[in-house]
């Protein structure tokens, strides 16, 4: 069907409607969007403006119409990206299998803003930006094929067998590289409170970042998995720390299973996106009172007083790990829920262990139960995040969680009443010793509202630019990425450091010469 036929369809009282996007230069537009984004059936059509229309090859794809600027004089120089300070699509687009989608875009060399991840549109989108700023959304139709085959198989097949197979795979394909782990852990030089700041790869300025704070004395083990090999090299040479990494790409959820199987003396755990600026705070984490399993930092009430800390700065206490085992009362750090989820926005591998019913009454002695009887995860999460369950297991059998630092993590339904009272809420308390960013490993993949989505942008370049210079030619392009997706927001990025700065003191209450040392100098 021809492109004009294709348009007076849609025009016949179809209901379907039709995008308009400008750009500066339309024959480029078309060479673009055909053979960049893999739409198909071009054609020029006449008119007083040329215009081109082209349907997108996916079946559930759509169409979309370019028209020409009226200011030609963009076509011939560079493309001028349209800025704004707001969250939009100009437009998007439904399509069955979204893998396949972004496979595709990736393959023909198109940079994937954001996503695959979660919007209020779909539980599954990604966004690009073509080169006149228009930004384009491919979402995951609820009725597609893939999503339809997912919801029939959840509600035909119990989760603990149709997620059976799944499990003994990844058990396979982990056990070899944990042996490698534990040769690892046997042969460090010293085994004394470790501290582990697990990472995957292209977050090396991070790495430098959060260690820079960390005294030497503190034994910090760097916890890469499928770094690549110019990665690990760089690690070996340059910083003086034991560097261990997984050949198999795991997440931190195997991770943690990996150290709570390991580590027969007292550790820790600290988030690349986290800075110590006080160093007792790691002395005051590793000294353990009597009946505390767990020494934390951020913490929130999993149920009327029994606190659960976020494992963005912990120490755990080996015996109750130990004890935990014996007494057949041990539930892992993993995630967990009754579904057997997979939770690609964190890791393509992240996925939820389901508790067995021994587990299920375990934490029901702590936690209230939902309308079919199952432990509800606290504060109305989805599931039972990283290190929960082991803590509620913990506290069920007669040890807690102190919070070393009184710093609040707060939860969806924090942020919900803070919201309805129309007061500012962050989700985590900062202090002048410690700042925690949150989420920077997997912020690209989930639709942020601009004003986070900047800082997150901001945050990012400000970081990277203090090292850049050492890292692989690899942070250069993600350099000039970030430059360009900040430009598309409508933030200069050469205003990025004192956005961040301003943030921080005015913001969240911190010291100028604390965001000095988080951020650098402010010219």
């Amino acid at each position: 069907m021809s492109v004009t036929r294709k348009l007076a369809k849609l025009a016949r009282g179809s209901g379907q409607g039709v995008p308009c996007l400008r750009v500066g230069d339309l024959d480029r537009a078309v060479r673009f969007y055909r053979d960049r984004l893999g739409f198909a059936q071009v054609g020029l059509l006449g008119g007083a403006q040329p215009y081109a229309a082209l349907c997108t090859a996916e079946h559930r794809g759509g169409t979309v119409l370019l028209s020409q600027r009226e200011d030609r004089a963009e076509a011939t120089g560079a493309p001028a990206r349209r800025r704004s300070d707001q969250a939009y699509w100009d437009a998007v687009f439904f399509v069955d299998d979204i893998d396949r989608v972004a496979g595709e875009l990736r393959a023909r060399g198109v940079r994937i803003d954001v996503g695959i991840g979660i919007s209020a549109l779909s539980s599954r989108m990604l966004e690009i930006c073509d080169d006149w700023g228009n930004r384009l959304a491919f979402a995951e139709a609820v009725d597609a094929w893939r999503p339809a085959l997912r919801q029939f198989t959840e509600r035909a097949v119990p989760a603990r067998v149709r997620t059976a197979a799944r499990d003994r795979r990844f058990a396979r394909e982990e056990r070899a590289e944990y042996a490698r782990f534990a040769r690892f852990y046997a042969h460090l030089p010293s085994r004394r409170n470790p501290v582990y700041m697990f990472f995957t790869s292209g977050l090396l300025h991070w790495v430098i970042a959060a260690e820079k704070h960390i005294p030497a004395d503190v034994n910090l083990v760097l916890f890469g998995s499928g770094l690549p090999g110019e990665e690990e090299r760089w690690l070996s040479e340059n910083l003086d720390r034991p560097v261990y990494n997984s050949a198999l790409e795991i997440d931190d959820n195997t991770a943690w299973e990996f150290l709570f199987d390991a580590n027969t003396t007292n550790f820790g755990y600290v988030d690349i996106d986290c800075f110590v600026l006080e160093p007792q705070v790691f002395s005051d984490l590793a000294a353990f009172d009597e009946g505390v399993a767990v020494n934390a930092i951020w913490t929130y009430q999993a149920a009327p007083g029994v606190p659960i800390g976020c494992t963005h700065l912990v120490f755990l206490n080996a015996a109750v790990i130990a004890e935990l085992r014996a007494r057949k009362r041990y539930l892992s750090p993993a995630n967990h829920d009754w579904h057997g989820s997979r939770v690609p926005l964190l890791h393509h591998r992240t996925y939820c262990r389901i508790p067995t019913a021994a587990q299920r009454r375990l934490l029901l002695e702590v936690l209230p139960a939902d309308a079919r009887g199952r432990p509800q995860a606290p504060a109305e999460a989805p599931f039972f995040d990283t290190l929960v369950g082991y803590q509620i297991a913990a506290a069920a059998t007669g040890y807690r969680t102190h919070a070393v630092r009184p710093l609040a993590h707060r939860t969806q339904n924090m942020f919900t009443e803070a919201g309805d009272a129309g007061s500012p809420v962050w989700q985590q308390d900062l202090s002048d010793e410690l700042v925690h960013v949150g989420g920077i490993s997997y912020y690209g993949r989930y639709f942020h509202a601009s004003e986070f989505r900047k800082l997150y942008l901001a945050a990012e370049y400000a970081v990277l630019c203090a090292s850049v210079a050492r890292l692989p030619a690899g942070y250069r392009e993600r350099k000039a990425t970030i430059e360009q997706q900040q430009r598309d927001i409508g933030l200069d990025p050469a205003a990025a450091r004192e956005f961040i700065h301003r943030h921080l003191v005015t913001d969240r209450g911190l010291g100028p010469s604390t965001a000095e040392r988080i951020v650098g100098t402010v010219k």
